[in-house]
């Protein structure tokens, strides 16, 4: 299995965790790289599959994309930024605020940049990390203000708040990618299935 260290954490522990228990015999091996790594994985076959962001530009035509969850990215702050709490605020506005994203190397950051391009402006981002862990880590003692998909977000977080946007970003997938011109091993297919 290919995914990233977001799709592992927040998404995938609990199947890997049943799928264990329904097939204790079955060797799982998870391999962690972006999602746009995991696609180029998939497509030398070192995958069975890959479950990913989408869109995502590293997967090709030869691989099949289901569709497992939607989500939305969000921009997290602390108290720091309380005057923008309960505001509605513009990506322009956002500029003006050091931005704490992942890297160059991930689809958040190409979906974000995207949007912002959509928008006639130029992304400079604070901070870029590989991992949205050490992002919200980051927002939460103040250094700036994260984007991050909502479902690392805990539904409670007293120190975290969400910013209100005035563009409307679309909604993403995690889907589960898997290449067409190879063979699926029956445990790869029983796995894809319970997600």
């Amino acid at each position: 299995i290919g995914a990233s260290d977001t799709i592992c954490r927040y998404y995938l522990v609990p199947y890997l965790k049943e799928f264990h228990r329904r097939y204790p015999n079955v060797h799982i091996k998870v391999t962690n790289q972006t999602s746009i790594a995991c696609a180029k994985l998939l497509e030398s076959g070192q995958v069975d599959f890959a479950i990913t962001n989408y869109p995502n530009s590293g997967l090709s035509n030869t691989q099949n994309v289901r569709i497992i969850r939607e989500f939305k990215d969000v921009f997290v702050a602390n108290d720091e930024y309380k005057e923008l709490k309960g505001k509605t605020v513009s990506l322009k506005d956002l500029k003006q605020f050091p931005i704490l994203m992942l890297d160059r190397k991930s689809t958040t950051s190409e979906f974000l940049h995207s949007m912002f391009q959509r928008h006639q402006l130029d992304l400079v981002p604070e901070i870029e990390l590989s991992s949205n862990d050490l992002l919200i880590d980051l927002a939460r003692i103040g250094l700036g203000i994260a984007f991050v998909p909502d479902f690392c977000i805990p539904a409670n977080d007293k120190d975290l708040f969400i910013l209100e946007l005035s563009e409307k970003l679309p909604a993403r997938q995690m889907v589960v990618a898997f290449n067409e011109s190879l063979p699926v091993s029956q445990a790869a297919k029983q796995f894809m299935d319970m997600l």
